[in-house]
C-alpha cells in the first residue's frame, strides 16, 4: 500500500515538472480575432514617381492567409510593459510610457515590435509577428482613394493626390491631440478597433520606390529595407529605428502623431 502511494506522488511530481515550462497560453495570449474573407482591391505599399512626379501607389487584389488572426486592440501601455519588467523589450518613449491596460503604448519603433513579437511569442507558445502591409491594408479595412482608381490620366491623378494630401494634413490638424484610450468607437467589418487612428501602426513591409518614365515608357524600383511601413489613416515610411515621426521621419502624405504595434499570428 505504501508503495502504491508513493509511486502515486512520484507520478504527480513528474507530470507537474513536465508541464512547469510549457507556456501559460490562457493568460498571455491578447484578444484576436480572424479576418480571413475574400479577396478585395487594397493600395500597395511604396512611393511612387511618374516622371517626377509624386502618384498614387498602385492597387492590388488581395486576400490574406484563411488562417491569419489579428490582435483585436493595439499592444497596450501595461502588456508592453510586461516585455520591459523581463527585460526582453526597451522602455517605450515617455509620451507613450506607462501601465495602463485602456491606453495604447506610443514611442515605440520598428525594432520595438520584432522584440515585443518574439516575447510575446515565447510566452504563449504562437508565432507572433507584426503584419505586412497588405495584411494590415486589409483588416484595417482600408478603402482605395478615388486617385488610385482607375480611368484617370497622369495630370488628374496628379491632381487628386494633391487635394487628397491638402485634406489629410486639414483633419490631422483638427484631430484631437491627447493619446485616445484604446477601443473608441466600433470595430470595422473585421471586428478590429482604432487600426486607421490617431496611432500608426509599424508592418515588415520594407519602403520601396519606383520611378516611372512615360516615354519611353520604364520603370526602376528600389527597396529600402532600413526603412519600414507604417499602417494608419496615412500611409507612412520611416527608418526603423524612429520612435518619434517628428524627429528625422520621411513620410509619403501626412506623418503620422504616434507609432504603436498590433500583432498578428497564423498559429
Amino acid at each position: 500500500m505504501q508503495s502504491r502511494v508513493v509511486g502515486t506522488v512520484l507520478l504527480a511530481a513528474i507530470l507537474a515538472g513536465c508541464s512547469a515550462g510549457e507556456p501559460n497560453n490562457s493568460a498571455a495570449l491578447p484578444e484576436l480575432v480572424e479576418v480571413a474573407g475574400p479577396a478585395r482591391e487594397v493600395m500597395q505599399a511604396g512611393e511612387y514617381l511618374l516622371d517626377g512626379r509624386l502618384i498614387a501607389s498602385d492597387t492590388v487584389m488581395y486576400a490574406p492567409a484563411p488562417s491569419l488572426k489579428v490582435m483585436k486592440y493595439q499592444v497596450s501601455q501595461y502588456d508592453y510593459d510586461q516585455c520591459v519588467r523581463a527585460e526582453r523589450c526597451k522602455a517605450a518613449d515617455a509620451v507613450g510610457r506607462g501601465q495602463a491596460k485602456d491606453r495604447p503604448v506610443v514611442g515605440v519603433s520598428w525594432q520595438d515590435g520584432q522584440d515585443y513579437a518574439a516575447w510575446l511569442s515565447e510566452r504563449t507558445g504562437k508565432q507572433f509577428r507584426l503584419p505586412d502591409y497588405l495584411e494590415w491594408s486589409y483588416f484595417a479595412d482600408q478603402k482605395v482613394p478615388e486617385s488610385a482608381q482607375g480611368g484617370l490620366d497622369e495630370n488628374e491623378q496628379a491632381a487628386l493626390w494633391l487635394q487628397e494630401y491638402q485634406d489629410s494634413y486639414k483633419r490631422k490638424q483638427e484631430q484631437e491631440v491627447p493619446l485616445a484610450p484604446l477601443g473608441q468607437g466600433t470595430a470595422n467589418a473585421y471586428g478590429v478597433f482604432d487600426a486607421g487612428g490617431q496611432v500608426a501602426e509599424w508592418t515588415n513591409t520594407c519602403h520601396v520606390r519606383v520611378h516611372r518614365i512615360s516615354m519611353p515608357r520604364a520603370e526602376s524600383r528600389l527597396e529600402n529595407c532600413g526603412v519600414r511601413t507604417l499602417g494608419g489613416e496615412h500611409i507612412a515610411v520611416m527608418p526603423d529605428f524612429i520612435r518619434d515621426p517628428k524627429t528625422g521621419a520621411c513620410s509619403v502624405g501626412v506623418p503620422p502623431r504616434y507609432l504603436g504595434l498590433r500583432l498578428v499570428t497564423e498559429d
